[in-house]
């Protein structure tokens, strides 16, 4: 039988060569028309590039009628030719987007503050800065500071009536700053989410502005940056703020008033801590139950501008390095 004989794989074998021969030729020819096809097309954009007179290696950006591009702002949608951005600053006095969820809430919250090309040497600088005021208190501090020549910065909780507002327009006449720390005190209710932390700041900001016509830029977590409270709403926070143009200050010395240390604990802590870094900001309180600031804050300002290294007082300025946990 010829299926199945020796004759039959022979013949079956040559007709396999045979085949792949055929195909690896078609495939040749069609390669090689191909080519001569794209040969083409490149000789013919050479001649248009030469026509033009540019260079081979620039891009091409011209109207149907060869001239040169030019925007017209009136021409809706419109796209202007490719450029260079420029660095973006870490903080914006404007919002970035809409793709913030945050973005319709309080849409005029937002700072001017745009951060420095480069922030300043201060080196040997002291910064004051009082928490949780107005209160009883804040006549005695501002007395203080102002005998010495001293300017601090106050991160308030603003009280909408006279007395409030008094303290505030001083604060600002006699050179200090104030910042936003918060309308109340309250852990639980601030830290619940962005929203609630956004609604409390807003409050306090709008208190500020209305009283005083100041729009804060700085801002100072209650309980600071860090804390058991805002771990979970903490960098969105962080986040939408920065978004919105503030900036934030923790400290690296704590007077530790609030722990109701004793005018000798203050005394030393404070003058300890800021022997012993290159810059200082300082934090104590300015609330009811905070008497020993008001007896230790003028013996600290006297020691402080008695020691041979010349420390130099300021408030938080916009060219201030952030000082943050």
């Amino acid at each position: 039988m010829y299926l199945g004989s020796v004759r039959f794989f022979k013949h079956l074998i040559v007709s396999a060569v045979v085949i792949v021969i055929l195909g690896l030729g078609t495939a040749v020819v069609v390669l090689a028309v191909g080519n001569n096809e794209k040969k083409a097309e490149i000789e013919q954009l050479g001649q248009i590039i030469d026509a033009l007179g540019i260079e081979s290696n620039e891009p091409v950006n011209t109207m149907s009628n060869g001239a040169d591009y030019e925007p017209d702002d009136n021409i809706p949608g419109q796209i202007e030719p490719p450029s260079v951005p420029e660095p973006e600053p870490a903080i914006k006095s404007e919002p970035a987007s809409d793709d913030s969820p945050y973005a319709e809430l309080f849409p005029h919250l937002y700072s001017d503050y745009v951060p420095p090309a480069s922030y300043m040497d201060d080196t040997g600088y002291i910064y004051l800065t009082f928490d949780d005021g107005p209160s009883v208190y804040t006549a005695d501090i501002l007395r203080y500071l102002d005998k010495h020549g001293v300017h601090a910065t106050f991160f308030v909780m603003p009280d909408d009536n006279e007395r409030g507002k008094d303290f505030l327009n001083t604060m600002l006449n006699n050179g200090h700053e104030i910042g936003i720390h918060c309308m109340r005190h309250e852990y639980s209710i601030i830290y619940k989410s962005v929203e609630a932390y956004l609604e409390d700041f807003n409050e306090a900001w709008n208190l500020v502005y209305e009283q005083t016509g100041y729009k804060p830029y700085l801002y100072r977590f209650p309980g600071g940056s860090i804390n058991d409270y805002n771990k979970n709403v903490r960098a969105d926070i962080i986040a939408e703020m920065t978004r919105r143009g503030f900036v934030y200050y923790d400290w690296n010395s704590d007077s530790r008033d609030a722990l109701d240390a004793t005018w000798t604990e203050m005394y030393n802590t404070v003058l300890n801590e800021v022997a012993n870094v290159p810059r200082a900001v300082v934090l104590f309180h300015d609330r009811p139950g905070g008497y020993n600031t008001v007896t230790v804050i003028e013996d600290i300002i006297k020691a402080l501008l008695a020691d041979p290294a010349e420390y130099k007082f300021s408030t938080i300025t916009r060219e201030t390095r952030p000082m943050q946990f």
